[in-house]
């Protein structure tokens, strides 16, 4: 009779572990909010060459409360989020309160999502019937890991030798800033202006401040993130990958090479800028003439349609515009400072102007 109630006990528990699996074997995206406001994306994270590993929980879940300890310490193991493998918690019924409470109790450092979230549509997503349930993400959008079944007998080496498995190596928890490319190319051809994409990648345990900057007196940096602009101070706070797109305020119509740096609280990086006119330099540009040059108190404009005319200083900054519908325009410079200016034309022609004081 013993016999028989051992071996009951263990085919009802192994049809527990068939329970706690997902049925799908590719992954269906979401966004979900953690319990400290941090958004995360499913698909962003895979395409940033990162597996993503899900542990479906609730508070109360014995078991999830007797696994977590093993779980937090593969998590540890893998390189806490900045390597391969990219570690997430999501509950159905909890609230972001409940979720705090649990990442203090069981040290949890990676996102925890409750029902505020997203947490109970993504348990709907992926078919989760009982917790807690262990899921493995690849970049690739399939699942090799999709239960806990899967990962049985279970401490935190088994969770690792199953990311090894998938070819997911361990890591310790730092990692490195990384900015890519290292040469940024812009297109203008004089109607469609193409910006440079500059991928900055923090992978270490710190959020990380960056200033981006030009020492070329040519032109202007500017750093656009959805329409803001963040050249100075912008963060990319632990873990994260940001895109921006990279544009210069270029007082020239012509092609030009200069240097870009990034300088940030985890190291600095240059980057080659190549800027290239797509159409010849005299096209639709006509002669100007500037004098005096250098000029004191003004300068004379002569030329045909000068339409409206920008004057940017040694650094690429507009330091005021004019508009004429004349030949010929007098630019008062008494009041600028002396050192080296551009001027530009409506129509892309561009001289060096310096501006002296006797």
């Amino acid at each position: 009779m013993k016999k028989i109630y051992i071996l009951l006990a263990f085919l009802l528990f192994g049809v527990g572990l068939r329970a706690q699996q997902t049925n799908l074997t590719e992954a269906v995206d979401f966004t979900v909010t953690d319990c400290h406001g941090q958004t995360y994306n499913l698909f962003e994270i895979l395409d940033r060459g990162q597996a993503v590993f899900i542990d479906f929980f609730f508070y109360s879940c014995g078991q999830c409360q007797q696994i977590s300890p093993y779980i937090t310490g593969s998590y540890t193991q893998m390189g806490c989020n900045m390597h391969d493998v990219f570690y997430i918690e999501i509950s159905y019924i909890d609230s972001n309160a409940v979720c705090q409470q649990w990442a203090n109790e069981y040290g949890v450092e990676f996102p925890t999502v409750g029902k505020d979230g997203g947490g109970n549509e993504v348990f709907d997503l992926y078919g989760i019937q009982a917790c807690p349930t262990l899921v493995l993400i690849m970049p690739d959008r399939s699942i090799p890991i999709r239960g806990l079944l899967d990962l049985y007998p279970f401490s935190a080496q088994d969770v690792v030798n199953a990311m090894q498995q998938n070819g997911l190596q361990p890591h310790d928890c730092t990692g490195t800033l990384t900015v890519n490319p290292q040469t940024l190319h812009i297109y203008n051809d004089g109607e469609t202006y193409q910006p440079g994409q500059l991928t900055i990648s923090n992978m270490t345990a710190e959020d990380v401040t960056v200033n981006a900057f030009t020492a070329d007196p040519i032109f202007a940096l500017h750093c656009m993130d959805d329409g803001q602009d963040v050249t100075e101070g912008m963060t990319v706070t632990a873990g994260e990958t940001i895109i921006i797109d990279v544009y210069v305020d270029v007082p020239v119509k012509e092609n030009f090479e200069g240097k870009m740096y990034v300088n940030t609280s985890a190291g600095n990086f240059e980057v080659d800028i190549v800027y290239e006119m797509t159409v010849g330099v005299g096209e639709n540009s006509t002669t100007l003439t500037m004098f005096p040059n250098p000029a004191n108190e003004s300068v004379t404009l002569q030329g045909e349609n000068l339409g409206v005319v920008n004057l940017y200083n040694v650094v690429g900054q507009k330091v005021e515009t004019f508009r004429t519908d004349k030949s010929q325009l007098v630019i008062p410079t008494a009041k600028y400072q002396e050192g080296i200016y551009f001027v530009r034309t409506s129509n892309g022609t561009t001289q060096r102007l310096v501006i002296v004081h006797k």
